[in-house]
């Protein structure tokens, strides 16, 4: 039975070393978190400060150094946070217009950008094929200065 006895009082100073490690464990936990909730505190008066020396700085007063350029800080993310939206608004018109030409990638240097809208194209008319043998008109002979030639891999026949 001595065995049992030791092994009891062995358990004993387990659980009672376990016990009093996790409320030291506790006690310092509810410290830390203290100590963060004083921090977050003191970060959201910091951002208070610069929130009034912001807003001062855009009502006409005058600064230098630092603050001038935390300033202009503020302002360029302000404009990546505008084009972020503009960018997140197009990719949500594109997927509820069903878009899938349109990326988010900016065109290259040497890439021409076309935007295409959608229109409503006339009603065409019939006219009949042509084949080389057939009498060419006066109207279908006058050539358009504006078209493009059209290029053709064939030497030019010549006529017998």
């Amino acid at each position: 039975m001595a065995f049992i006895d030791e092994l009891k009082q062995g358990l004993t100073e387990v659980g009672k070393t376990v016990y009093e490690k996790s409320e030291q464990f506790i006690s310092i936990q509810k410290l830390k978190m203290k100590r963060n909730s004083l921090k977050n505190e003191l970060k959201d008066t910091y951002a208070e400060i610069g929130k009034q020396v912001f807003e001062e700085r855009e009502a006409g007063s005058e600064f230098s150094g630092v603050i001038v350029q935390l300033c202009q800080k503020v302002e360029m993310g302000q404009e990546a946070i505008a084009e972020v939206d503009a960018q997140i608004k197009e990719v949500k018109e594109r997927e509820e217009y069903g878009r899938p030409d349109v990326t988010d990638e900016p065109p290259k240097a040497d890439e021409v950008v076309v935007e295409v809208t959608e229109t409503e194209e006339p009603a065409k008319t019939e006219e009949p094929a042509r084949t080389e043998d057939a009498p060419v008109k006066a109207e279908d002979a006058v050539e358009d200065k504006d078209a493009p030639e059209e290029e053709t891999s064939e030497a030019p026949s010549e006529e017998r």
